[in-house]
């Protein structure tokens, strides 16, 4: 689908992307579309990268030269822009309050009230009204310079101001675009920013597209939010898919790190699962593996929305890492073979008994617990013959008579009952975890063993 079509699905568009894949062309593009009309914020760029003799020279005359005067040019430029549409903003709230009567009855709409959604975005400081526009204050009330805050502080001042004066502009099918508002923003401020933008769209209802590579940003919107991501990969890009805003995403997104340019995600992959039972044994392995075993466990529910969700990593993941890899794990259930295929960077696993929490059934599990096949039966058999009219009896029957073709029965009811059978006080997750953690390096083809029950694809791909 052509971009201008896409973004009149959603009031919020992300378009999400590394540096150089053409978001910011892309924005541009956007910004020329003749049926919108748009208001386009780009935060401070580093500058161009054009020689100019005179600044080596100043730089070798005075060391300090270049930071200096970055620090100069960012101050000058905040003071002069950020100041005009301040004073601007305040005679739109006017008029807005003027022609309005039901504003103009209500005490509490006035220009402050607008001045304090900036306020409310910064932790330390707050603006207040001056005769040249706004004058800055620390918590105490003490006045501060332009050059005393931080760069973020500065820029979430200059955006707010812009969204808010573009919010009250007079004109039909408004289209705000930002390139890149995280540039100077730490996590838990582009978060405020992505919550006061959200508020001011629906409220004077205009569509914004972000262009990013900041998973901050995009797990700052709420889950009401109507929000589509678009993934960006190359300039050349002229048809682009896009999926739709989930729940899920607050479930994945923060395994990402603060930012896709942090280690974390490498160090740490996604790992889909399908319920939170797989998600404990996984947490577990991890934490017996003491740091041999690195991933993060995300629940999908089904093995329908698995496969969504696999498909969705595999459109996500390329647009902000190089290389980048998912692994997901599901249940063999009436499978006839664990054997399935990847879904581009997302490698797809599925175990080779019917759940994880057969594990319990190896001989590895019986073998620790001090257990034969035979000595189990026989335990169960006493289990039997004392429980006759306990509702999972048969249950435990079937098992005793089907024992040899443990691995692809389904013991999800009775897991617990052969918890207290191999005699032990740990949750199944926790059992089943230490001791896949303990088996990583064991590759014992027994038909019971633990690495068939896992299968070769599994030991291969997530515990190597």
């Amino acid at each position: 689908m052509q971009i201008e079509n896409l973004i009149n699905n959603a009031k919020f568009t992300i378009l999400l992307g590394k540096n150089g894949s053409g978001k910011s062309t892309l924005l541009r593009k956007i910004d020329s579309l003749p049926q919108f009309n748009t208001k386009y914020i780009s935060p401070e760029r580093g500058g161009t990268l054009k020689y100019d003799p005179n600044v080596e020279l100043n730089i070798s005359n005075n060391e300090q030269w270049l930071i200096q005067d970055r620090r100069k040019n960012r101050t000058e430029y905040f003071r002069q822009q950020s100041s005009a549409q301040f004073r601007n903003l305040e005679v739109m709230v006017l008029r807005e309050i003027e022609k309005d009567l039901e504003k103009r009855q209500n005490q509490s709409y006035t220009f402050d009230l607008t001045i304090s959604q900036i306020n409310n975005l910064l932790p330390k400081i707050n603006i207040e009204r001056a005769d040249r526009g706004f004058q800055i204050k620390n918590n105490q009330g003490q006045k501060l310079e332009e050059d005393q805050i931080s760069s973020g502080e500065a820029e979430l001042i200059a955006l707010s101001i812009e969204v808010l004066v573009f919010s009250r502009s007079d004109q039909n099918n408004k289209l705000l675009l930002m390139d890149e508002p995280d540039v100077h923003l730490h996590p838990d401020l582009q978060q405020r920013f992505i919550e006061f933008i959200e508020k001011v769209a629906i409220e004077f209802d205009f569509k914004i597209v972000i262009a990013t590579h900041s998973t901050a940003i995009l797990g700052a919107f709420t889950k009401d939010a109507d929000l589509q991501i678009i993934p960006i990969s190359d300039k050349s890009q002229i048809e682009y898919s896009h999926f739709r805003y989930d729940p899920i995403c607050h479930e994945i997104l923060p395994v990402f790190g603060a930012h896709p340019l942090s280690s974390h995600f490498n160090k740490t992959p996604v790992l889909l699962v399908e319920g939170e039972d797989d998600k404990r044994v996984f947490e577990q392995v991890m934490r017996s593996a003491q740091g041999f075993i690195k991933f993060s466990p995300c629940v999908v529910g089904t093995v329908t929305e698995m496969t969504k969700w696999e498909e969705w990593l595999n459109k996500f993941l390329p647009s902000i890492y190089d290389n980048p890899k998912g692994y997901s794990i599901r249940d063999l259930d009436s499978s006839a073979t664990p054997e399935i295929n990847n879904i581009g960077c997302v490698i797809r696993t599925r175990l080779n008994c019917y759940a994880i929490e057969n594990l319990l059934l190896t001989k590895e599990c019986l073998t620790i617990h001090g257990f034969t096949e035979s000595s189990f039966i026989g335990k169960a058999n006493q289990w039997i013959q004392i429980n006759q009219n306990h509702q999972t009896t048969p249950l435990i029957t079937f098992l005793v008579n089907n024992f040899s073709q443990r691995r692809t029965l389904k013991i999800k009811d009775i897991r617990n009952i052969i918890i207290a059978l191999l005699g032990t006080t740990k949750p199944w997750e926790v059992l089943v975890g230490q001791l896949i953690a303990n088996n990583i390096n064991n590759r014992d083809g027994d038909y019971h063993s633990i690495y068939t029950y896992m299968g070769s694809k599994v030991f291969n791909e997530l515990l190597s």
